[in-house]
């Protein structure tokens, strides 16, 4: 990583609300978000409307074993506000748009499946006016 004053070094362990100060989260527990990715951070800084730079090979340094990726900031104010400026964009937009986007590729996704693994599934509707031929 290079040296820079223009830049906040922001790592997703900063937002988890599974880790304790010591392991690293650096906002209160009512303002962490549950797993954040790189990409909800990415997301919210282009929300707020932040340059931004990032980096999935990069790890936090007390979790050096896994490389969750970092995001580099510009400086506009201080880091903790835009910590917090970050977390509130991710848990108050980001977060539900995405799962609404989930939502309506899981709906296109059931819709494109072959008539025969929804009958497999129970996913089809019965006929109501269906009736079996009889053996001749």
């Amino acid at each position: 990583m290079r040296l820079d004053n223009t830049h906040y070094f922001i790592f997703p362990e900063y937002f988890d609300k599974s880790l304790t100060r010591k392991e690293g989260r650096r906002l209160p527990l009512n303002e962490a978000i549950e797993n954040p990715s790189l990409t909800e951070l990415r997301l919210a800084a282009e929300k707020i409307g932040l340059s931004y730079e990032t980096r999935k090979d990069a790890a936090y340094p007390r979790h050096w074993w896994e490389p969750n990726g970092i995001i580099l900031v510009e400086k506009k104010i201080g880091k903790q506000q835009t910590l917090k400026d970050l977390s509130n964009q991710v848990r108050s937009y980001i977060r539900p748009a995405l799962e609404k986007q989930k939502k309506e590729l899981l709906k296109e996704a059931k819709k494109k499946r072959p008539k025969r693994i929804q009958r497999l599934r129970g996913e089809t509707q019965e006929r109501k006016d269906f009736k079996p031929r009889r053996r001749k």
